[in-house]
């Protein structure tokens, strides 16, 4: 699990001679094992603060501390090697490679880190079991429907054992029977996988079924409210 630290980070663009800033001055503690999500109008800076605590994005000024380590510190190899060693990323429009089946897409990660894919298998099948696609291993992602898509998305985000994921509109291109089961999905992996998720959504209701819900209007933090949750129940999967 991975406790993270955003010290004052800002993240600001040129466009011509006007300054834009994205982030503008974050500061926030989010604790092992949070489920968090964040929420805001469009522009409001909610990917830019996913890029840069995934570190895809270095800030103009400010930290990104994971588990103590100051990462403005690394280089850019150290930065990669701690993506793929700490981090897991579920996208939007799911992002699995065409030309590669499910148990291909589970285990694309394990090929940027220094873990052989072999040694992954296991662990790939055991979580395809999980998300209830242990059937359709050998099936693209053209033979699945979005929802099936985004479960081989969850999957993959968790092959290498990360500290924390990161979630960009994770729901947003499924319906709203199938925005609640992967929810249900990610709840469960971060109860069982002992991972800290941090959700971006435009989808109130499922920002709502976090443990905390961090606001965000042109770049700063507006609210940060903690939410009581009910246990949630444990998502419907097809065998």
């Amino acid at each position: 699990m991975a406790n993270i630290e955003l010290v004052e980070l800002t993240k600001h663009y040129k466009q011509g001679k006007t300054v834009v800033r994205a982030l503008d001055g974050v500061t926030l503690s989010i604790t092992a094992g949070e489920f968090v999500s964040v929420v805001g109008r469009s522009g409001s800076g909610k990917t830019t603060l996913l890029d840069l605590v995934g570190l895809l994005l270095r800030p103009t000024s400010g930290r990104v501390v994971i588990d103590g380590v100051d990462t403005s510190t690394l280089k850019d190899g150290q930065r990669a090697d701690t993506r793929g060693q700490r981090l897991g990323f579920i996208f939007q429009e799911y992002n699995l490679l065409p030309a590669l089946n499910v148990m291909e897409n589970v285990l694309l990660p394990l090929r940027y880190v220094k873990s052989r894919v072999g040694d992954g298998k296991a662990r790939a099948r055991e979580l395809l079991e999980v998300v209830g696609l242990a059937e359709r291993i050998r099936h693209r992602p053209d033979e699945l429907s979005g929802g099936e898509q985004q479960r081989v998305a969850i999957a993959r985000s968790l092959i290498n054992r990360p500290a924390l994921v990161l979630g960009d509109e994770p729901t947003g291109a499924v319906d709203s029977q199938t925005s609640m089961e992967l929810l249900a999905l990610m709840r469960r992996m971060n109860r069982e996988e002992n991972v800290t998720f941090m959700i971006v959504s435009h989808d109130l209701e499922l920002a709502s079924r976090a443990d905390r819900m961090i606001r965000l209007k042109d770049g700063r933090v507006i609210s940060d409210e903690p939410l009581t949750q009910p246990r949630e129940a444990e998502p419907a999967v097809a065998g």
